[in-house]
């Protein structure tokens, strides 16, 4: 089994990062994982010009393609982002604007899965309200949906500012994150 885990913040540390960490040490070693974040990664913006339309390729090379490659040859995979101002972060929005591409109302496509792919989106944010998670989930949803991935899982986690946050009020969802990665590998 193959899963790859996208932390869509810009840092690689924080609470987000954990929960995928944590997921990850509940597989165990039973399965490949792929682990990118995206704040590390090299990622221009999409210019909107629309030749991937016609060759099924971005005229721009950077890590992306890398990173759907990753996504696209696996059989799980776990999206994390934090909230900016009530939506995924900018780095994120710019990933997903650039797998123009790949996704599935692209004419040219040639990159695309050759099997169904499961997907899980997780949302973290400061705030109280988890209507603005709903959101980030969401977001997370529409691209899996472009990518020929189905969600089968959506984890929101609220009132959490910081991995110190994280780590003192959220123990059971901590916990969950670890049993979904038990969970995953055990179905396999």
């Amino acid at each position: 089994m193959k899963i790859t885990c996208v932390i869509g913040s810009a840092r690689n540390n924080g609470s987000t990062a954990y929960l995928i960490d944590k997921f990850i040490e509940g597989t165990d070693g039973k399965a490949k994982i792929c682990r990118h974040c995206i704040g590390d990664k090299n990622i221009k913006f999409c210019r909107g010009c629309k030749m991937c339309y016609t060759n099924g390729e971005c005229v721009q090379s950077d890590d992306v393609k890398q990173v759907v490659e990753d996504i696209l040859s696996s059989d799980l995979v776990v999206i994390a982002a934090p909230s900016y101002w009530a939506d995924v972060p900018g780095q994120l929005k710019t990933f997903f604007d650039r797998c123009t591409p790949y996704g599935n109302t692209n004419p040219a496509i040639k990159l695309k899965a050759d099997k169904q792919i499961s997907g899980i989106a997780v949302a973290v944010r400061a705030g109280v309200r988890e209507s603005e998670n709903e959101l980030i989930l969401n977001s997370i949803e529409h691209y899996f949906g472009h990518m020929g991935i189905k969600t089968f899982r959506r984890i929101s986690v609220c009132k959490t500012d910081s991995l110190n946050d994280l780590l003192q009020f959220h123990k059971n969802e901590i916990e969950e994150m670890v049993l979904l990665g038990k969970q995953v590998v055990q179905d396999v």
